[in-house]
């Protein structure tokens, strides 16, 4: 499968593409160096570089994210090993139980943390 960087064409930011996601995802902090959008199959990938780390959040509204796709995203985005990120599955768990709905309804919600040595 491949992996395809979305365009922004426009002057978005993150928190009006993905007011819920970013309203988690920013709870304590905001700085965000850069951000793109990514497609992998049908899984969305948000990557957020924060000076210190990179994130990754991957969301599917069709299905779970398998173990091989979240094993590629790593190696194409980051050229890393998963022994050297940290990988959030229960992430969507965590969003609902802090009260926040996302505005699309997604399976499955992963985080993974890549901090740079």
């Amino acid at each position: 499968m491949k992996l395809i960087e979305t365009p922004i064409k426009s002057n978005l930011d993150f928190e009006s593409m993905y007011p819920n996601i970013s309203k988690f995802a920013f709870e304590k902090e905001t700085a965000v160096k850069v951000y793109k959008l990514y497609a992998y199959d049908r899984t969305k990938i948000i990557y957020l570089d924060r000076f210190d780390r990179i994130e990754l959040l991957l969301a599917n509204k069709n299905r779970k994210i398998r173990h091989e796709d979240v094993d590629t995203i790593i190696h194409r985005l980051l050229k890393v090993g998963r022994e050297d990120v940290t990988v959030n599955v229960g992430y969507k768990k965590q969003m609902l139980a802090a009260g926040v709905r996302p505005k699309s309804d997604y399976k499955d919600i992963i985080s993974i943390t890549y901090y740079y040595k």
